[in-house]
């Protein structure tokens, strides 16, 4: 399967140029690639971190913490901490799934 390169124009400064010259890769598009694989990474191994900071405080995992959640069992679950933590962890996975989606876009056009 070949890649259908779209043709873009871009501005490079010249306090930029050396330092993309200088990156991995042999063509601007490999060298941009890279730099936006490693950028995706950095994202996602952040939301990991802090997917991991709640399941660290509160002993679960997401699913049993929603679960427990709902029946009352950590307490009001409208309370500002609680309610706060709840919609951040789930903010959370959602935005673990868009920056897989993205690693994935971008290793596929790499390949």
């Amino acid at each position: 399967m070949s890649v259908q390169l779209v043709p873009l124009s871009i501005a490079i400064s010249p306090r930029v140029r050396p330092v993309l010259e200088s990156m991995a890769g042999e063509t601007p598009d490999q060298k941009i690639t890279n730099l936006l694989l490693n950028e995706l990474r950095r994202n996602l191994e952040a939301c990991d971190k802090e997917l991991l900071d709640f399941e660290v405080k509160y002993g679960l995992e997401h699913a049993d913490f929603a679960r427990k959640l709902a029946a009352g069992k950590l307490g009001n679950e409208f309370g500002y901490d609680l309610e706060m933590d709840a919609m951040r962890w789930q903010d959370l996975i959602t935005e673990r799934k868009h920056w897989h989606k993205q690693l994935s876009q971008l290793r596929g056009s790499a390949a």
